[in-house]
């Protein structure tokens, strides 16, 4: 978002916050937040499977944190963070890409792409010429098939664990009535 001011936020379109894209490796639509767009006006577009990326941070490490959007509304992006548009779908798979994003190879790789002394920011133009390389699509779909299924477990299990302690504590208090 660029030359707004406090008065254009809080009603009108949906926009993807920083803490969205640092947050989450797929973008939450239910943490969008508002701001006011003028007819004609020109603000960063992201559509469906576009990758996201913070700019700046205190750290290196936590500088170009990844996400995916993969919902199908219009929304805008904030000035902190970038995006880059997938056009050819045939190549790249991109739930998929929102596990590439947070993966500890890709973390290494983004890592040299972050200067700065005290506060460090991702050389877009350098990180831009880059090239990353990917699975086949076949490959994506079945690595994303079986992360998300890894994923789908976890959540379960510790749904379960919180019951588990639920129950536990319920029973100690039976215990010294």
């Amino acid at each position: 978002m660029s030359g707004k001011s406090a008065q254009d936020f809080g009603s009108g379109k949906p926009f993807i916050t920083y803490l969205n894209v640092y947050s989450n490796n797929v973008i939450n639509e239910k943490e969008f937040q508002y701001v006011t767009i003028k007819e004609g006006e020109r603000q960063n577009v992201v559509e469906y499977g576009d990758v996201l990326f913070t700019l700046s941070s205190e750290t290196p490490e936590e500088v170009g944190i990844g996400s995916v959007y993969l919902g199908k509304d219009k929304v805008y992006l904030n000035s902190f963070c970038f995006g880059i548009h997938i056009t050819n779908t045939d190549v790249a798979f991109p739930p998929y890409l929102s596990y590439l994003v947070s993966s500890t190879s890709f973390r290494k790789f983004i890592y040299p792409y972050a200067q700065g002394s005290t506060r460090f920011n991702l050389c877009k133009a350098d990180f831009e010429k880059a090239s990353i390389k990917l699975p086949s699509l076949e490959n994506q779909k079945r690595i994303y098939s079986m992360l998300k299924y890894i994923a789908n477990k976890i959540e379960t299990e510790k749904n379960l664990l919180g019951l588990y302690n639920s129950q536990k504590q319920y029973l100690l208090r039976q215990m010294f009535i």
